[in-house]
């Protein structure tokens, strides 16, 4: 089974998968995708595998954009808008989510294979939601966590 995390983005503008193994790579990790060269730099994609470790299961990515992903985006925004539920007049931090939801273009979705990662992969896919969040105006969500901006806890979700 599978635990995902999302990014949220803002941003018109969508990373390049070449553009997130140098970061990677910058950060101190060895990191491979399954794609040959020619598609690294292609910024319409639609998911990859990171390979982080040659002995272990690869982080699935996926970009889910508005209006290009058969209204997958749209739902999973819809499902989280509604999990989030309607915010009471003083829950800032829900209503920034809620904002912030309504105005993501595309959702970096990544998916982590519990059953064979190690600590190596679970700091990769920190590091990778890190860097799509500050650079593709994004907010991250984790699984049975909640949504964080700058690495702060927004709001619970269970």
């Amino acid at each position: 089974m599978g635990y995902y995390t999302r990014v949220f983005c803002s941003s018109q503008k969508k990373p390049k998968i070449s553009e997130i193994l140098e970061n990677l790579k910058s950060s101190g990790f060895t990191v491979g995708a399954n794609l040959d060269v020619k598609n690294l730099d292609n910024s319409e994609w639609t998911n990859f595998e990171l390979i982080y470790d040659s002995e272990r299961l690869p982080l699935l990515i996926e970009l889910n954009e508005i209006g290009k992903s058969d209204e997958l985006a749209e739902e999973e925004i819809s499902e989280f808008i509604e999990f989030v539920g309607e915010p009471k007049f003083l829950e800032l931090k829900k209503k920034k989510v809620i904002k912030h939801l309504k105005k993501s273009n595309y959702i970096i979705c990544i998916q982590l294979p519990t059953s064979d990662i190690n600590d190596e992969g679970y700091n990769v896919n920190g590091e990778l939601m890190t860097y799509i969040e500050r650079n593709f105006s994004g907010m991250t969500q984790a699984d049975r966590e909640g949504f964080y901006l700058n690495n702060e806890l927004l709001i619970e979700l269970e």
